[in-house]
């Protein structure tokens, strides 16, 4: 085992990043990782923790030649999730940052990261976009070697407030966190151990503290995918364990939860206006509404709440995360709840043939929304179509767009006593 380095750093010299690389195997990935984070990231005041998970392929020699950071070597694989909670305990910077040994940092990668936690306190995690994840965190560059990747990377990585998007959850292969909320959770949950649903169960616990999930789509760093885990994640049924697991701590099922539904989101037309409102009926955990306010805040509007009326108590604490008011109760409260004020986009989530009183329901929405406002739901028949429009038409709203079983309408004028 290599000497480590002293940890103790002096009051003047703290870190403004405090940059976690794990590593079990796979040496060829972590040189390239490693490569690119010192190339890219040199100009930034960091301090870099090096966790050799047991490995036994000249990992541990390699973290040992490297000058000017922390070494910590396992003898054994211990889990990813204790693994990087080591190294996250011993964070010094004001933020701390989880670098997968399978990724490939880039042209102002870690800038725009920072950027973008800086601009609100109340952001606690922020991850870039890449090549290869799930949850709609990738993006397609078509490059054809690494080089190109970099280029296109320069290229695609402006800082832009209009692309980071608030999720529901994140996939962590790479994410800033705001040290102060990665000590307070404690890190990753090691119930969790080695992984599996550790990354959804930690984007719940921050958003439930009140802190808000930032995909930041203006930086893009490349990931070969799950290089470590992929054989971890075979073992033991681990992922019907952990998500089992994930259900008992959070009671809803994390990808139900974190949902988009982008046959609705692509229906609505957007102008980029700002104080616009979104009103949503149905049991979801309100992640397609989200989308929406992000679709809004991608045209460059600004002041974009979120309200819900739900059928379903569960969802209710995911729901407060990300709504200005959220309120359980029934489809027949809607006006005494939410008849306050206008949308300017509607979306019934609801199964409209399980609906009673939908000419009711339907004639209540229309009233709600704006001059120019838009309203999305789906139908399961004609039948059912035809009564829907002909309880909009009443409220002045007009069939304008239609996909599948997805329908919507804009309110063309504003109907008179």
């Amino acid at each position: 085992m290599c000497a480590q380095a002293n940890t103790q750093i002096e009051e003047d010299q703290i870190p403004l990043v405090s940059i976690i690389v794990l590593a079990y195997n796979h040496l060829d990935y972590t040189k390239q990782c490693i490569d690119s984070l010192y190339k890219y990231t040199s100009h930034i005041n960091f301090e870099l923790i090096l966790i050799n998970n047991g490995s036994s392929d000249g990992t541990e020699e390699y973290f040992c030649s490297l000058p000017n950071a922390i070494k910590i070597s396992f003898p054994k694989n211990i889990g990813v999730d204790k693994a990087i909670n080591y190294g996250f305990r011993m964070a010094q910077g004001k933020y701390t940052l989880n670098l997968s040994n399978d990724i490939i940092v880039t042209y102002h990668w870690l800038d725009n990261l920072i950027q973008c936690a800086q601009s609100d306190e109340k952001i606690g995690m922020v991850v870039p976009v890449c090549g290869a994840s799930s949850n709609n965190q990738q993006v397609d560059l078509n490059y054809h070697s690494l080089g190109e990747m970099q280029q296109l990377a320069k290229e695609y990585n402006t800082s832009n407030p209009n692309l980071w998007e608030e999720r529901m959850k994140l996939v962590t292969y790479t994410c800033l966190f705001r040290t102060q909320v990665q000590k307070a959770m404690g890190g990753f949950d090691e119930e969790f151990n080695p992984g599996a649903y550790d990354d959804d169960a930690i984007s719940f616990r921050i958003r439930r503290a009140g802190y808000r999930l930032i995909l930041a789509k203006d930086t893009y760093v490349h990931h070969f995918g799950s290089v470590t885990f992929n054989a971890e994640y075979a073992k033991n049924n681990l992922a019907q364990r952990n998500l089992n697991l994930f259900y008992s701590k959070f009671g809803v099922h994390p990808w139900q939860a974190s949902f988009i539904d982008f046959n609705v989101v692509n229906l609505f037309e957007y102008d980029g206006q700002s104080d616009r409102n979104i009103l949503g009926i149905g049991m979801s955990c309100g992640s397609t509404l989200l989308q929406i306010k992000n679709r809004c805040r991608s045209k460059g509007g600004r002041n974009i709440k979120i309200f819900y009326l739900s059928g379903q108590d569960v969802n209710m604490m995911e729901l407060r995360s990300v709504c200005e008011t959220c309120i359980h109760a029934e489809n027949s409260e809607l006006l005494h709840y939410f008849g306050e004020k206008l949308y300017d986009y509607i979306v019934v989530e609801s199964e409209t043939d399980m609906l009673e009183n939908i000419q009711s329901i339907f004639h209540n929405l229309g009233s709600l929304l704006k001059e120019g406002g838009q309203l999305v739901c789906t139908t399961a028949n004609e039948e059912l179509n035809k009564l829907i429009q002909s309880s909009l038409a009443d409220a002045g709203l007009t069939l304008t767009k239609a996909q599948k079983t997805y329908f919507c309408f804009t309110k063309s004028r504003i109907m008179k006593d």
